[in-house]
């Protein structure tokens, strides 16, 4: 099996998982942060929709957006624009659809090459690494979510 294939199948499952998780927050709770200074899940879910993508520019070559304030803005309008988790849910599958295209197209031979990217203190990330991002961030939420669910009372296995 070709990495660019086993590297899609974890990320679908990663993300299919963080939002079974999501989808079983009750809707009095989806917009709770913990401590009033945390996250809440509507906002991670609505990130985690934007991942593919972001990971899809940055591995296609697509030019860095800008990051000024009316970016920051539009980008905000538009993630907001989300308000269930099966809308998140139904953006990120697109968007892995996508990326999963530009995955299967990705040479072999490259996923050894690097490029420099601001995160972690900057520095190169391989192509191995870059395409992992999204598994990884799905991951990650997911554990946030299970967090705060536990905060609330629910210890559920979902």
């Amino acid at each position: 099996m070709r990495y660019q294939d086993y590297i899609i199948d974890v990320t679908r499952k990663a993300a299919e998982e963080a939002f079974r998780y999501a989808a079983n927050v009750p809707a009095d709770k989806l917009e709770w942060k913990p401590l009033d200074a945390g996250r809440s899940v509507l906002d991670m879910a609505r990130e985690m929709a934007k991942t593919p993508v972001w990971a899809y520019d940055i591995i296609s070559g697509a030019p860095a957006p800008e990051w000024d304030e009316e970016s920051a803005a539009a980008l905000k309008a538009e993630m907001e624009a989300w308000k269930t988790i099966d809308q998140c849910k139904e953006e990120c599958l697109k968007q892995i659809d996508r990326l999963a295209g530009l995955y299967k197209d990705f040479p072999d031979e490259r996923l050894s090459e690097t490029k420099w990217l601001p995160y972690s203190g900057g520095k190169d990330f391989t192509y191995y690494e870059m395409m992992d991002y999204p598994r990884w961030n799905f991951t990650y939420h997911l554990g946030q979510i299970g967090y705060i669910q536990t905060l609330y009372g629910d210890k559920e296995m979902y």
